[in-house]
């Protein structure tokens, strides 16, 4: 079993005494301690090899020192600079309340060939992680070594590990949409990406099945990747409900309600399982966008999880905005 490298481990290997490490890492040579910049050098290149992590939650309480960064980092090729991203809301909750508390932000993007930015998640306090695609062995290290991390939306990684995290409602909001659509049908198709298994559709899949069970409702499962076949606009429409997991799978689906006649309250009757972050779909019973919540959630998990809590998930309520796709039920 891998244990954490310890500042004494990191002496050891350097030649140097702990107070000297310990001034060379925390960035206080030459303040509470003189350390020649080759000394410096060793230590720095000693701490990389063994991969040192500092235990910044025990650093936090021991000085009680506010001036901390925190990292937002992803794995995926986004910034936080165009309103129109669908991660936009996020980093502008997260940077709002990191600035209420007092917290600097280090954002960090490691995607692509290049992972060699990923040592820089140790020069803030803790880090917030965005995005669906990750690198779970990099993460797990992370753990290890009890780097404090906090996931935008629920995650499962190594192995029984505890994985702090703040999601949405699912539950409650997907019961929510079938009792509205429960009304009329007894059958409902389910769409959703055949290409995706990230741990919030999972639940929103498991949370419609349990949903539709208690309600004698039966569930058409309609697996799809990046186009629609005859037979699952067949099965749709002959359905008459239909619940999408994303709205991108939706957009597949509406050239061929057009092409019928047929619209949402007219002909089709459904919802979407998702928030309409661009604002183009406002026909569709769907809930509503609260990114910017979650985000300001996360920041506040995080900062918590500094000063020794350890409650590992925070849920932000999304409330249902019903529209012309279930209004006529």
């Amino acid at each position: 079993m891998n244990r954490r490298v310890t500042l004494s481990d990191v002496a050891s290997k350097a030649g140097v005494s702990v107070a000297t490490a310990s001034a060379v890492l925390s960035g206080k040579a030459g303040q509470s301690i003189r350390v020649s910049d080759s000394r410096r050098r060793v230590v720095l290149r000693a701490a990389s090899s063994l991969g040192y992590v500092p235990n910044a939650a025990a650093q936090h309480l021991k000085t009680g020192d506010d001036n901390h960064i925190i990292a937002v980092f992803t794995y995926e090729n986004i910034f936080p600079s165009d309103p129109r991203s669908e991660y936009y809301l996020f980093f502008a909750g997260i940077q709002q309340e990191a600035e209420r508390e007092g917290y600097d932000i280090l954002i960090l993007n490691n995607w692509g060939q290049d992972k060699s930015r990923s040592s820089r998640i140790r020069l803030a306090s803790g880090a917030i992680m965005i995005g669906v695609m990750r690198d779970d062995e990099h993460i797990v290290s992370l753990m290890k070594q009890d780097y404090p991390l906090v996931f935008v939306g629920r995650r499962e990684i190594g192995h029984g590990r505890p994985v702090h995290c703040v999601t949405f409602g699912y539950e409650e909001a997907v019961d929510s949409l079938v009792e509205i659509l429960s009304r009329r049908f007894d059958r409902i198709a389910y769409v959703s990406s055949s290409l995706s298994a990230a741990e919030p559709s999972e639940d929103k899949s498991a949370y419609l099945h349990a949903a539709c069970k208690r309600r004698s409702i039966t569930v058409v499962d309609i697996p799809i990747s990046d186009s629609v076949t005859p037979s699952d606009a067949t099965s749709v429409i002959s359905a008459g409900a239909v619940i999408f997991d994303r709205f991108f799978i939706l957009d597949l689906f509406t050239p061929i309600f057009q092409e019928r006649g047929i619209y949402p309250g007219h002909g089709i009757f459904g919802a979407v399982l998702e928030d309409d972050w661009p604002g183009t779909h406002g026909e569709w019973t769907a809930w509503e966008n609260r990114r910017l919540e979650l985000g300001s959630l996360s920041a506040r998990h995080l900062i918590s999880f500094l000063s020794g809590s350890r409650e590992e998930q925070g849920i932000v309520p999304i409330p249902i905005l019903e529209s012309e796709s279930t209004r006529g039920l």
